[in-house]
């Protein structure tokens, strides 16, 4: 996403990940200044990710990479859940998405 993190911007959209990892990775993330958008960790409360039915889908204790675009509505208007732990959405089809709301 930090790829397309400026055109995702440009249409008025918010990126946000949020992440099942310990604090650890998160530092090396800081570090690195890996992202311009923020990265939330729920390591200690996994009550978000399993609120999207995302959690522990392939029985790790982790959330699934997964993409949602959330309307000014609060109304999910878009979603692609993570099909394994490899998954990744392209910035390109959360662009497309986004054109299409």
């Amino acid at each position: 996403m930090q790829k397309h993190y400026d055109k995702i911007s440009n249409v008025g959209a918010e990126v946000l990940a949020i992440s099942t990892d310990d604090l650890r990775g998160a530092e090396s993330i800081v570090a690195k200044a890996v992202t311009e958008f923020p990265v939330l960790y729920t390591n200690k409360n996994n009550d978000v990710p399993i609120s999207y039915n995302v959690f522990d889908l392939f029985g790790d204790g982790l959330a699934s990479a997964s993409v949602f675009i959330v309307d000014k509505n609060g109304n999910i208007a878009y979603e692609n859940i993570g099909e394994n732990y490899r998954h990744q959405v392209s910035g390109d089809e959360v662009l497309e998405a986004l054109a299409g709301l």
